[in-house]
């Protein structure tokens, strides 16, 4: 639920606000396009964990020399149905895009592919690359690093592990496709982060603090423990998840990984996987679809439980949410709005207000 006194922003304007700061820090002009609609979407679909909040972090580290503003992003392996990347330390959104883009190509000759990428950065909502995939009638996934640790193994008293989101997504016959987009803990980090930046308490499950107990403290939840969803079978998700996103290209795991928000003058080696199943390498895209039809049907046609309106598929909130976004302006709370006006005014970059 959008708290009341949250200020709505349009889609246009946080844009061209995004956009302005970036070039200003190095950033080519149209990577920064690319960038900011990638991050922008997350708001628009009220995954605000991964939108804007991150923006000047993201600033930060290109200043302090963390994050690369000008990637020369290489193929280390590139072979018919596989590949791996070097991001160069650029942004993980843009390097994500490029990964997704060629895993793309290569499933529209008619391949299953996966590309394995090191040297990136926080690459934003998961969702966004494996729906690249689904425009083009291919099931997408992508798997990520988390950013930062701050989750034990189950029974550790010690963080090796992020909380490792991935997503998968199906094309649809309908206006949206279906879509996983999950974090492995109970919640994501970043709507602990959105919290705290608010002031407003968060639920005692999504994480302990520093002692190791349930707290409802959001602040104090930033210096502890992420919890996995479903105890001991989150922890194994996340590792596993964690596996596949570092061990095919190097990219940095365990220990390796530094901190987002702490570490911003040195390199991540952030590492991802993205994948496509092409549905024409499996059968006629219009017997999927058939079938995907009425598999939503039986879905969202099945018996509600008392009290429940609609049944809702994954994916289909947040379809809602954008469209709803894009005509009504993106509320983002008062702490957020005065960080993004105080950034803006070092580069002479208003974020005018709906």
């Amino acid at each position: 639920m959008e708290a009341e006194n949250n200020v709505r922003v349009s889609e246009a304007s946080l844009k061209n606000y995004c956009v302005e700061i970036f070039t200003r820090v190095g950033v080519s002009h149209g990577e920064a396009i690319e960038v900011t609609d990638n991050l922008v979407e997350a708001d628009l679909r009220g995954v605000d964990s991964h939108g804007v909040v991150r923006f000047p972090i993201y600033i930060k580290r290109l200043l302090d020399g963390g994050t690369n503003a000008a990637p020369k992003i290489t193929l280390v392996r590139d072979a018919l149905t596989s590949a791996v990347m070097d991001g160069d330390n650029g942004l993980g959104h843009l390097v994500g895009i490029r990964a997704m883009e060629l895993a793309i190509e290569k499933g529209k000759a008619g391949n299953c592919a996966f590309v394995a990428v090191r040297n990136s950065n926080h690459f934003g909502a998961a969702a966004y690359y494996t729906e690249m995939a689904a425009r083009n009638n291919m099931i997408g996934f992508s798997f990520t690093i988390g950013a930062i640790n701050h989750m034990t193994p189950w029974g550790g008293a010690e963080a090796v592990l992020g909380n490792n989101p991935f997503s998968i997504a199906f094309p649809t016959p309908g206006d949206f496709p279906i879509v996983l987009d999950m974090a492995c803990s109970i919640a994501a980090r970043g709507k602990i982060i959105v919290a705290a930046k608010e002031g407003t308490p968060i639920p005692a499950e999504w994480a302990t603090g520093p002692d190791g107990l349930p707290t409802t403290d959001a602040v104090e939840a930033l210096k502890g423990f992420v919890v996995p969803v479903g105890g001991p079978k989150g922890y194994a998700l996340t590792l596993i998840v964690g596996l596949l996103s570092t061990m095919l290209s190097g990219a940095f795991f365990g220990r390796d990984v530094g901190d987002l928000y702490e570490k911003t003058t040195t390199a991540q080696n952030s590492g991802h996987l993205f994948g496509v199943l092409p549905v024409e390498a499996f059968d006629d895209v219009e017997a999927y679809m058939q079938r995907m039809r009425k598999a939503m049907g039986d879905i969202t046609g099945a018996k509600r439980a008392t009290g429940v309106e609609r049944i809702y598929l994954p994916g289909e909130r947040e379809f809602i949410s954008l469209g709803m976004r894009r005509r009504e302006g993106i509320p983002l709370g008062n702490s957020l709005i005065k960080e993004l006006q105080e950034l803006g005014e070092q580069y002479g970059v208003p974020l005018p207000l709906a």
